[in-house]
């Protein structure tokens, strides 16, 4: 999906290191877990309290996946920590609120609707503070634009323009991540809190 290796543990590092920060009870969702790099970094981060849905949407990779959490000793969770195993397409899980969102579905590859309504649906989802982390690999999309064909390159500048209307709403950081093949950019959107919430913050 865009990348040559499964993700290295410092793109995995960097993916979840707001979620690093996080207090107290936090519900977590990982979309696109792939071969589980992300999630490997995602669960010793959790406590009892927490819950975390995996999303994945191919069956072979997921069937992977818990086979894999199975055997590993660093998987084994603490009693009253939730992981939700789901085998469905993102757009389909149960409404519910996240406090951290780690994403690392290839929204360049998508067609344009699809890229705006999938990153709708992950602003909407994003309790208001909550985090929102995903990957783009620094020169793969450009490579990709340089050798293909009008049309491809009319839906890559679509795409582009629309990752850039959420990103100028909601983007706090970007960081490059050379340690990984190809190098990876990681950008981390954060939804405002309501007026109450702020009004809340500021009387403490």
């Amino acid at each position: 999906m865009g990348s040559i290796l499964p993700s290295s543990r410092a793109l995995a590092q960097a993916g979840v290191a707001y979620l690093a920060q996080k207090q107290g009870p936090v519900r977590v969702l990982e979309a696109g877990a792939g071969t589980g790099s992300f999630t490997r970094e995602i669960i010793p981060l959790l406590e009892p309290g927490d819950s975390l849905d995996v999303v994945e949407i191919n069956p072979d990779l997921m069937a992977y996946l818990k086979q894999q959490f199975k055997r590993e000793p660093g998987s084994q969770t603490e009693p009253g920590l939730k992981i939700n195993f789901i085998n469905d397409d993102i757009r389909n899980i149960d409404p519910k609120t996240y406090h951290y969102i780690i994403f690392s579905l290839p929204l360049t590859n998508f067609p344009p609707k699809m890229v705006q309504e999938i990153l709708d649906l992950m602003i909407d989802r994003l309790e208001p503070g909550g985090v929102f982390s995903y990957v783009n690999y620094i020169f793969v999309r450009r490579l990709k634009y340089l050798f293909s064909g009008s049309a491809v390159k009319t839906e890559m500048r679509t795409n582009q323009g629309i990752i850039k209307s959420f990103a100028d709403q909601y983007q706090v950081k970007r960081k490059s991540v050379l340690r990984n093949v190809p190098p990876t950019w990681v950008y981390y959107w954060q939804k405002p809190l309501s007026n109450e919430q702020l009004s809340m913050s500021n009387e403490q």
